[in-house]
């Protein structure tokens, strides 16, 4: 009997066979079925290695309906940017339920940017204001560009407001805007400059500080809050997250490396202090935006449900279009 061949897929073919427009709708599929209770997701597992700034994380689940499993292991290294190599990587083995068996192998370090742009874009259709406009930006890297393309997607964007800690990476980034989006980019001259009028506000950085203040607020404004993904990181005053309506990814991952960590940890708020998360609010088990709501808050820390979400689509393309190279794993 000839045993199945595993699809390897790299990066470039990821990045030729997906868009955005694909990824959040297929998030937000996937979304829909963490909140019907049926994905098996533990909360992602950390490595730190301290003596080389970096750490690596696993991140399993099996959604039940789809049929789709796998995990992905993925690095955040943040002095990569001096050797070179992305800061961060992943790699997902995407497997056959059903008999175990490794169906793909594929890069996951495009995929991550994209599922993780792809979650804010789905929050901010259920949860930013209807009529929103203005999108600022605090953070300039490939994350942040993956976040306004999904905005893009979701709502009718006319300007966008920059700020990051060197004008070199704010122009690059203007740079970009403006051979992809035909919106205004403005550059900032500081945080509160940045968010000052915004309708949705993104956060993207490494910060482990408050960066954003109620004060500098309008009434009603939602906040991506996507830079906060490991322990002891924090972008947002805490004063927003006791004022804002807060919906998680995922309460367990959110409470030990998201934005609500470190206001968890001082009591500052608690479980109580969370409205949903973002399975209950998609799969309309919890309201998203109502007339009443002012601020909205989206913490994000990812979710390897995502990860199915884009491996499920980027192996079906695959396949169809002949991408990739098949291999024999198991002889």
């Amino acid at each position: 009997m000839t045993r199945p061949k595993t699809l390897i897929i790299d990066g470039k073919t990821v990045r030729e066979i997906i868009t955005m427009k694909d990824a959040v709708r297929e998030v937000e599929k996937y979304f829909k079925l963490f909140g019907q209770g049926k994905a098996q997701m533990p909360p992602k597992e950390y490595i730190t290695l301290s003596k080389y700034n970096g750490d690596f994380r696993s991140m399993p689940t099996y959604v039940e309906g789809v049929e789709t499993c796998g995990i992905k292991w993925v690095n955040v290294h943040p002095d990569n940017r001096k050797k070179g190599i992305p800061t961060v990587m992943g790699v997902i083995i995407f497997s056959d339920p059903k008999t175990g068996f490794p169906l793909s192998i594929m890069d996951a370090t495009y995929a991550t940017a994209l599922r993780t742009g792809a979650a804010g874009g789905v929050a901010a259709k259920y949860l930013a204001p209807k009529d929103s406009k203005k999108v600022s930006l605090i953070g300039c890297g490939v994350q942040a560009r993956t976040q306004l393309a999904a905005l893009n997607e979701v709502i009718k964007i006319r300007v966008v407001s920059v700020f990051a800690k060197t004008r070199g990476e704010v122009l690059k980034f203007k740079r970009w805007c403006g051979k992809t989006f035909p919106f205004r980019v403005e550059i900032a001259a500081s945080v509160e400059g940045c968010v000052k009028e915004a309708d949705i506000i993104v956060t993207t950085t490494p910060a482990c500080k408050p960066i954003v203040k109620l004060e500098w607020l309008k009434e009603k404004v939602h906040i991506n809050a996507i830079g906060a993904d490991a322990k002891g990181k924090e972008e947002l005053d805490p004063a927003i997250l006791k004022k804002g309506k807060i919906v998680v990814d995922a309460w367990l991952q959110a409470s030990h490396s998201g934005e609500i960590n470190i206001p968890v940890k001082k009591k500052q708020i608690t479980k109580k202090d969370i409205y949903a998360d973002i399975g209950e609010v998609t799969s309309g088990k919890k309201k998203g935006r109502v007339k009443k709501d002012g601020i909205t808050v989206f913490d994000s820390t990812g979710l390897a449900v995502q990860d199915m979400a884009i491996a499920s689509l980027v192996y079906r393309k695959a396949k169809k279009l002949k991408k990739g190279k098949k291999i024999q794993l198991f002889r």
